[in-house]
Protein backbone atom coordinates (compact mmCIF):
# COMPACT_ATOMS: atom_id res chain seq x y z
CA UNK A 1 0.00 0.00 0.00
CA UNK A 2 2.99 2.14 0.89
CA UNK A 3 4.35 2.05 -2.78
CA UNK A 4 0.72 3.02 -4.05
CA UNK A 5 0.52 5.77 -1.60
CA UNK A 6 3.60 6.92 -3.45
CA UNK A 7 2.48 6.72 -6.74
CA UNK A 8 -0.22 8.67 -5.90
CA UNK A 9 1.84 11.10 -4.07
CA UNK A 10 3.83 11.39 -7.55
CA UNK A 11 0.59 11.56 -9.70
CA UNK A 12 -0.39 14.79 -7.72
CA UNK A 13 3.04 16.95 -7.63
CA UNK A 14 2.56 15.99 -11.37
CA UNK A 15 -0.13 17.28 -11.81
CA UNK A 16 0.26 20.61 -9.17
CA UNK A 17 3.13 21.12 -12.31
CA UNK A 18 0.73 21.08 -14.80
CA UNK A 19 0.84 17.89 -16.05
CA UNK A 20 -2.19 15.97 -16.23
CA UNK A 21 -1.50 12.01 -16.15
CA UNK A 22 -4.15 9.57 -16.27
CA UNK A 23 -4.01 5.79 -16.77
CA UNK A 24 -5.91 2.99 -19.45
CA UNK A 25 -5.40 0.01 -20.51
CA UNK A 26 -4.46 -1.79 -16.81
CA UNK A 27 -7.26 -4.56 -17.03
CA UNK A 28 -6.55 -6.53 -13.88
CA UNK A 29 -3.03 -6.61 -14.06
CA UNK A 30 -2.56 -4.57 -10.19
CA UNK A 31 -5.31 -6.51 -8.24
CA UNK A 32 -5.97 -5.32 -5.32
CA UNK A 33 -5.39 -1.70 -6.45
CA UNK A 34 -7.44 -1.63 -9.82
CA UNK A 35 -10.43 0.86 -7.21
CA UNK A 36 -7.06 2.88 -6.94
CA UNK A 37 -6.81 3.01 -10.98
CA UNK A 38 -9.76 3.81 -12.01
CA UNK A 39 -9.47 6.97 -9.97
CA UNK A 40 -6.95 8.01 -12.35
CA UNK A 41 -8.56 6.56 -15.38
CA UNK A 42 -10.63 9.66 -16.81
CA UNK A 43 -9.25 12.60 -18.68
CA UNK A 44 -9.92 15.90 -15.89
CA UNK A 45 -9.99 18.76 -18.23
CA UNK A 46 -13.18 20.52 -18.83
CA UNK A 47 -13.42 20.22 -22.77
CA UNK A 48 -13.27 15.86 -22.04
CA UNK A 49 -15.76 16.28 -19.54
CA UNK A 50 -18.53 18.37 -22.37
CA UNK A 51 -17.77 15.95 -24.92
CA UNK A 52 -18.66 13.01 -22.33
CA UNK A 53 -22.04 14.79 -21.58
CA UNK A 54 -22.66 16.26 -25.03
CA UNK A 55 -25.25 13.83 -26.68
CA UNK A 56 -23.63 14.12 -29.70
CA UNK A 57 -20.31 12.39 -28.91
CA UNK A 58 -21.17 10.42 -25.51
CA UNK A 59 -19.40 6.99 -25.73
CA UNK A 60 -16.56 8.00 -28.30
CA UNK A 61 -13.83 9.04 -25.68
CA UNK A 62 -14.73 4.58 -24.60
CA UNK A 63 -14.76 3.88 -28.30
CA UNK A 64 -11.32 5.82 -29.00
CA UNK A 65 -9.92 3.61 -25.56
CA UNK A 66 -10.67 0.44 -26.79
CA UNK A 67 -9.08 1.51 -29.88
CA UNK A 68 -5.42 2.23 -28.58
CA UNK A 69 -5.70 -1.03 -26.12
CA UNK A 70 -5.64 -2.98 -29.41
CA UNK A 71 -2.57 -0.61 -30.88
CA UNK A 72 0.58 -2.07 -30.13
CA UNK A 73 2.90 0.47 -29.10
CA UNK A 74 5.87 -0.24 -27.83
CA UNK A 75 7.61 3.38 -27.21
CA UNK A 76 6.37 6.67 -26.31
CA UNK A 77 4.35 8.68 -28.71
CA UNK A 78 2.82 11.92 -29.47
CA UNK A 79 -1.02 11.51 -31.21
CA UNK A 80 -4.46 12.98 -30.27
CA UNK A 81 -7.96 11.34 -29.89
CA UNK A 82 -11.27 11.87 -32.04
CA UNK A 83 -11.96 15.38 -30.78
CA UNK A 84 -8.08 16.90 -31.40
CA UNK A 85 -7.03 16.68 -27.64
CA UNK A 86 -3.41 15.97 -27.88
CA UNK A 87 -1.27 13.77 -25.36
CA UNK A 88 2.20 11.83 -24.72
CA UNK A 89 1.12 8.14 -24.55
CA UNK A 90 3.48 6.04 -22.66
CA UNK A 91 3.02 2.01 -22.56
CA UNK A 92 4.40 0.56 -19.59
CA UNK A 93 5.86 -3.34 -20.17
CA UNK A 94 6.93 -5.80 -18.21
CA UNK A 95 9.31 -8.39 -20.33
CA UNK A 96 6.93 -8.96 -23.34
CA UNK A 97 3.23 -7.61 -21.63
CA UNK A 98 2.35 -4.32 -21.64
CA UNK A 99 0.76 -4.03 -18.05
CA UNK A 100 -0.23 -0.12 -18.96
CA UNK A 101 -0.66 3.36 -20.29
CA UNK A 102 0.23 6.82 -19.10
CA UNK A 103 -1.21 9.93 -20.66
CA UNK A 104 -0.03 13.33 -20.48
CA UNK A 105 -2.53 15.17 -22.28
CA UNK A 106 -4.19 18.41 -22.59
CA UNK A 107 -2.57 20.07 -26.02
CA UNK A 108 -3.68 21.29 -28.77
CA UNK A 109 -2.74 22.82 -32.53
CA UNK A 110 0.65 20.60 -32.48
CA UNK A 111 -0.72 18.26 -35.07
CA UNK A 112 -2.05 19.10 -38.35
CA UNK A 113 -4.27 15.83 -37.73
CA UNK A 114 -5.71 16.93 -34.54
CA UNK A 115 -6.76 20.42 -36.17
CA UNK A 116 -8.90 18.62 -38.79
CA UNK A 117 -10.38 16.16 -35.78
CA UNK A 118 -11.30 19.35 -33.94
CA UNK A 119 -13.03 20.62 -36.74
CA UNK A 120 -14.95 17.95 -37.64
CA UNK A 121 -16.15 16.98 -33.66
CA UNK A 122 -16.85 20.74 -33.12
CA UNK A 123 -19.98 20.08 -35.89
CA UNK A 124 -21.37 18.28 -33.25
CA UNK A 125 -21.07 20.52 -30.47
CA UNK A 126 -22.40 23.52 -29.08
CA UNK A 127 -20.21 26.81 -29.01
CA UNK A 128 -18.83 26.37 -25.46
CA UNK A 129 -16.59 23.31 -27.48
CA UNK A 130 -14.49 25.79 -28.68
CA UNK A 131 -14.28 27.88 -25.62
CA UNK A 132 -13.17 24.85 -23.89
CA UNK A 133 -10.80 23.14 -26.85
CA UNK A 134 -9.03 27.21 -26.43
CA UNK A 135 -7.97 26.33 -22.90
CA UNK A 136 -6.05 23.26 -23.47
CA UNK A 137 -2.48 24.12 -23.44
CA UNK A 138 -0.33 24.73 -27.10
CA UNK A 139 2.86 24.54 -25.17
CA UNK A 140 3.55 20.69 -25.17
CA UNK A 141 7.10 19.86 -23.51
CA UNK A 142 9.51 18.10 -25.12
CA UNK A 143 9.37 14.17 -25.61
CA UNK A 144 13.26 14.26 -23.26
CA UNK A 145 10.91 16.07 -20.39
CA UNK A 146 8.17 13.81 -20.44
CA UNK A 147 10.61 10.80 -20.57
CA UNK A 148 12.81 12.38 -17.85
CA UNK A 149 9.21 12.60 -15.11
CA UNK A 150 7.70 9.08 -16.32
CA UNK A 151 10.71 6.85 -15.60
CA UNK A 152 10.58 7.27 -12.18
CA UNK A 153 6.43 6.56 -12.81
CA UNK A 154 7.48 3.89 -14.58
CA UNK A 155 9.54 2.30 -11.80
CA UNK A 156 7.34 2.40 -9.14
CA UNK A 157 4.50 0.97 -11.40
CA UNK A 158 6.54 -2.16 -12.74
CA UNK A 159 7.46 -2.73 -8.79
CA UNK A 160 3.56 -2.59 -8.19
CA UNK A 161 2.76 -4.93 -10.56
CA UNK A 162 5.77 -7.57 -10.06
CA UNK A 163 4.15 -6.99 -5.94
CA UNK A 164 0.51 -7.83 -7.54
CA UNK A 165 2.00 -10.65 -8.88
CA UNK A 166 2.91 -12.36 -5.46
CA UNK A 167 -0.13 -11.16 -4.14
CA UNK A 168 -2.58 -14.49 -2.73
CA UNK A 169 -5.72 -12.82 -2.30
CA UNK A 170 -8.31 -14.02 -5.02
CA UNK A 171 -10.86 -11.51 -7.01
CA UNK A 172 -14.20 -13.00 -5.91
CA UNK A 173 -16.85 -12.89 -8.33
CA UNK A 174 -18.40 -10.25 -6.33
CA UNK A 175 -15.43 -8.21 -6.36
CA UNK A 176 -15.14 -8.67 -10.32
CA UNK A 177 -18.94 -7.13 -10.69
CA UNK A 178 -18.14 -4.66 -8.70
CA UNK A 179 -15.38 -3.38 -10.09
CA UNK A 180 -17.27 -3.17 -13.37
CA UNK A 181 -19.74 -1.00 -11.26
CA UNK A 182 -16.90 1.47 -10.66
CA UNK A 183 -15.87 1.25 -14.08
CA UNK A 184 -18.85 2.19 -16.25
CA UNK A 185 -19.58 5.15 -12.96
CA UNK A 186 -16.17 6.37 -14.15
CA UNK A 187 -16.66 6.39 -17.71
CA UNK A 188 -20.19 7.83 -17.61
CA UNK A 189 -20.69 9.85 -14.35
CA UNK A 190 -21.51 12.95 -16.79
CA UNK A 191 -24.41 11.16 -17.58
CA UNK A 192 -27.69 10.14 -16.28
CA UNK A 193 -26.87 6.99 -14.79
CA UNK A 194 -28.67 4.82 -12.02
CA UNK A 195 -28.41 1.64 -10.45
CA UNK A 196 -31.12 0.33 -12.64
CA UNK A 197 -28.47 1.97 -15.57
CA UNK A 198 -25.60 0.10 -14.64
CA UNK A 199 -27.79 -3.21 -13.97
CA UNK A 200 -28.98 -3.13 -17.14
CA UNK A 201 -25.71 -2.09 -18.82
CA UNK A 202 -24.02 -5.49 -16.62
CA UNK A 203 -26.74 -7.74 -17.18
CA UNK A 204 -27.95 -8.22 -13.88
CA UNK A 205 -30.71 -7.25 -11.37
CA UNK A 206 -30.83 -3.94 -9.69
CA UNK A 207 -31.09 -5.34 -6.13
CA UNK A 208 -28.30 -7.46 -7.15
CA UNK A 209 -25.85 -4.88 -8.26
CA UNK A 210 -27.44 -2.46 -4.74
CA UNK A 211 -26.29 -5.36 -2.04
CA UNK A 212 -22.78 -6.11 -4.05
CA UNK A 213 -21.89 -2.55 -4.20
CA UNK A 214 -22.84 -1.91 -0.38
CA UNK A 215 -20.62 -5.56 0.31
CA UNK A 216 -17.71 -4.21 -1.48
CA UNK A 217 -17.21 -0.67 -0.47
CA UNK A 218 -19.69 -0.09 2.65
CA UNK A 219 -21.23 3.12 0.87
CA UNK A 220 -24.21 3.09 -1.75
CA UNK A 221 -24.02 3.17 -5.00
CA UNK A 222 -25.56 6.78 -5.23
CA UNK A 223 -22.96 7.97 -2.45
CA UNK A 224 -20.21 6.64 -4.79
CA UNK A 225 -21.51 8.20 -8.02
CA UNK A 226 -21.89 11.48 -6.10
CA UNK A 227 -18.63 11.71 -4.49
CA UNK A 228 -17.14 11.04 -8.48
CA UNK A 229 -18.99 13.62 -9.49
CA UNK A 230 -17.66 15.85 -7.03
CA UNK A 231 -13.95 14.97 -7.28
CA UNK A 232 -13.81 15.74 -10.57
CA UNK A 233 -16.19 18.87 -9.69
CA UNK A 234 -13.53 19.69 -7.61
CA UNK A 235 -11.00 19.49 -10.13
CA UNK A 236 -12.39 21.49 -12.68
CA UNK A 237 -13.25 24.43 -10.22
CA UNK A 238 -9.66 24.88 -9.71
CA UNK A 239 -8.06 23.81 -13.06
CA UNK A 240 -11.14 25.62 -15.89
CA UNK A 241 -12.62 28.83 -15.83
CA UNK A 242 -16.20 26.80 -16.45
CA UNK A 243 -18.89 28.56 -14.37
CA UNK A 244 -20.22 27.14 -11.65
CA UNK A 245 -23.81 25.80 -13.53
CA UNK A 246 -21.79 24.48 -16.40
CA UNK A 247 -19.38 22.24 -14.62
CA UNK A 248 -22.79 20.58 -12.19
CA UNK A 249 -24.23 19.59 -15.30
CA UNK A 250 -21.24 18.55 -17.23
CA UNK A 251 -20.71 16.23 -14.10
CA UNK A 252 -23.84 14.60 -13.97
CA UNK A 253 -25.67 16.99 -11.51
CA UNK A 254 -29.00 18.13 -13.10
CA UNK A 255 -29.53 20.70 -10.59
CA UNK A 256 -27.09 23.55 -9.73
CA UNK A 257 -28.52 24.26 -6.25
CA UNK A 258 -28.57 20.21 -4.99
CA UNK A 259 -24.46 20.25 -6.46
CA UNK A 260 -23.95 23.01 -4.51
CA UNK A 261 -25.54 21.99 -1.03
CA UNK A 262 -23.31 18.45 -1.29
CA UNK A 263 -20.66 20.21 -2.68
CA UNK A 264 -20.57 22.28 0.68
CA UNK A 265 -21.17 19.21 2.58
CA UNK A 266 -18.07 17.20 1.29
CA UNK A 267 -15.58 20.23 0.84
CA UNK A 268 -16.92 22.43 3.67
CA UNK A 269 -17.20 26.03 0.86
CA UNK A 270 -19.89 26.44 -1.65
CA UNK A 271 -18.11 25.91 -4.89
CA UNK A 272 -17.39 29.60 -5.86
CA UNK A 273 -15.43 29.87 -2.35
CA UNK A 274 -13.76 26.29 -3.12
CA UNK A 275 -12.35 28.01 -6.53
CA UNK A 276 -11.23 31.31 -4.55
CA UNK A 277 -9.36 29.09 -1.53
CA UNK A 278 -7.42 26.71 -4.20
CA UNK A 279 -6.81 29.44 -6.77
CA UNK A 280 -6.00 31.74 -4.01
CA UNK A 281 -7.63 34.73 -4.87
Amino acid sequence: MNLFSDIQNYILFLRQNGYYVSFSDFSDNFHPFTEKFLQHEVHLHSVCSYLKSNPNTIGLCQQNKSKLSKCKIRHCVYSCCYAGVEEYVFPIYNENKRIICVHISGYRDNLKRSVRLKEKTQCLCTPIFEELYQQLSYEKPSQKTVLAFIKPLEYMIKQLYLNCLEDTKTKTPQNAVYLKCLQYINNNFMNDISAGSIAQHLGYSTSYIRAIFKKESGVSLQNKINDIRLENSAFLLKNSSMNVTDIAFNCGFTDSNYFSTIFKKKYGASPLAYRKIENNY
